[in-house]
């Protein structure tokens, strides 16, 4: 039965003891620990009742000692902490705030607008500033293009 075996929670190889079947974990104390924490978590899944006196004990201590209670205190003795997060979060707001762009990014914004008759159709920009204007003189060069094919007709 001696031999050596790897434990699942720190990967050393040790020797097995052998008192102990089926070791799967080295005597340490974090390997313990994990045990015990692998051990439970599988017994709170498969075992309901084990599962309810788990959360009755975890909503008695929550009873008791509530995270809200907690914060108003800790903002209370500590006002430098609360004026400096209130200001912090008015700098996130206006971060996140969304404003209505004048820039034309998208180039497909600037694309032809086909006609009933195959012509294409021109566009106008105002008071907008163009981020590629290569897309732009693309497009107007080929807007004089179809204009010298198809004159308009003085009116």
């Amino acid at each position: 039965m001696p031999g050596t075996f790897t434990c699942n929670h720190c990967g050393k190889t040790l020797p097995r003891n052998p008192r102990i079947k089926k070791q799967s974990y080295c005597s340490s104390s974090s390997c313990q620990n994990a045990r015990r924490n692998t051990t439970n978590k599988a017994k709170a899944k498969g075992d309901k009742a084990s599962r309810k006196l788990r959360q009755a004990r975890n909503k008695r201590w929550r009873d008791r000692y509530p995270a809200h209670r907690y914060q108003e205190r800790y903002r209370a003795t500590h006002p430098d902490y609360a004026t400096r997060n209130r200001e912090k979060q008015k700098e996130r707001n206006k971060k996140n705030q969304k404003e209505s762009p004048s820039i034309i990014v998208k180039t497909y914004a600037l694309s032809r607008q086909p006609l009933r008759d195959g012509v294409y159709m021109g566009f106008e920009v105002k008071n907008e500033k163009i981020v590629k204007t290569y897309a732009y003189a693309s497009v107007s060069q080929q807007q004089q293009v179809i204009e010298a094919h198809f004159p308009q007709k003085p009116g």
